[in-house]
């Protein structure tokens, strides 16, 4: 608990400079039994396509697995992930895929990501 203390610390720039990179290496083991930890993790992936992770195969399958059990914003930021420029996990075939399929379940974000993938 004390690592994802830190983690928090360094993405806020307090007490520590601010690095992204290390706070997600920081809060990527607790993020495996908090699923808050995890979206936020995801979110900061999508938004910092440079950081990358040390079990990228580990971590995208429990945000498939969050995305797909309906937890609240998952599948929006899986989508973001996905059609991001992140090095490790950007997809945008699957992302584009997984927008539709959650346009169709009356998902306004991944409607406006929809459009995205059509305009490319």
């Amino acid at each position: 608990h004390a690592k994802w203390a830190l983690g928090q610390l360094t993405l806020e720039g307090r007490l520590v400079p601010r690095d992204i990179a290390a706070a997600v290496k920081l809060l990527g083991p607790w993020s495996q039994w908090d699923y808050d930890t995890r979206l936020q993790i995801v979110r900061l992936l999508a938004e910092n396509p440079d950081v990358q992770m040390a079990y990228p195969d580990h971590f995208i399958y429990r945000a498939i697995e969050d995305a797909e059990l309906g937890e609240p914003g998952a599948m929006d930021a899986l989508i973001a992930l996905r059609l991001s420029r992140h090095v490790q996990f950007a997809d945008k075939a699957n992302g584009c895929v997984l927008a539709e399929r959650a346009a169709k379940a009356g998902n306004d974000a991944a409607a406006r990501r929809l459009d995205e993938c059509r305009a490319r």
